[in-house]
């Protein structure tokens, strides 16, 4: 080749194949990453009617963990960490503002159904439970219509379905790269004076994978 810095990307590309093989069928990982945490709240638990004028930010960083077991080249488990980031509903009447700080977290495990493509990439799956951690915290609530200056907050566990799908790929046997989707379903409560109020929740990342 002309170029000898292409040549050592190719050649590297091409000697990954067999390095990344070297992993086997079975192993464990873990794993480390960013993403974009989006929820949708839900207007029974959230909308004023038009009672207020409402600002919603729906969408924030978030990162994640993980700790899985590959057990063969279709099947694997993983317990993972995700916290989804942190979300805003505003109510505003003239000066007074009344701001609710949702965050999310959880807990989830899966299996992870996978499909390889090639020896280094595949394709996979996430069927499993989410553990989540709902806390709404509420600064200058209105009380009757009145605007205070108290801060109150309340929180409760749910659980829920976890799934998602994806894709990865590794360098060599000592680490891998993830693209993930996963839907985390319904989080927080509602119905109740300490209840959170509830959301949809979703989350996109990007992780680094160790295997050892």
């Amino acid at each position: 080749m002309k170029y000898p810095v292409l040549r050592c990307v190719v050649a590297s590309v091409l000697l990954a194949a067999p390095v990344a093989n070297a992993l086997g069928v079975d192993y464990w990982y873990g794993g480390l990453g960013l993403g974009y945490g989006k929820i949708e709240f839900y207007p029974a638990d959230f909308s004023s009617n038009g009672a207020f004028a409402e600002t919603v930010r729906d969408a924030d960083l978030g990162f994640t963990g993980a700790l899985g077991v590959q057990f063969n080249k279709n099947w694997g488990l993983e317990l993972n960490f995700i916290q989804l980031g942190k979300f805003s509903y505003k109510y505003t009447q003239g000066a007074a503002v009344q701001e609710d700080i949702y965050e999310v977290s959880g807990w989830g495990l899966s299996l992870i159904p996978t499909v390889p493509l090639t020896r280094n990439f595949s394709i996979f799956g996430r069927l499993g439970a989410l553990a989540s951690q709902t806390r709404n915290t509420i600064r200058n609530p209105f009380v009757n219509g009145v605007p205070t200056t108290s801060i109150t907050a309340v929180q409760v566990n749910e659980t829920s379905f976890l799934t998602g799908f994806g894709a990865q790929y590794f360098l060599n046997r000592d680490f891998g790269m993830r693209v993930e989707y996963q839907n985390l379903g319904r989080v927080g409560s509602s119905g109740c004076s300490t209840c959170t109020g509830r959301a949809n929740a979703q989350f996109l990342s990007a992780s680094a994978l160790f295997p050892f």
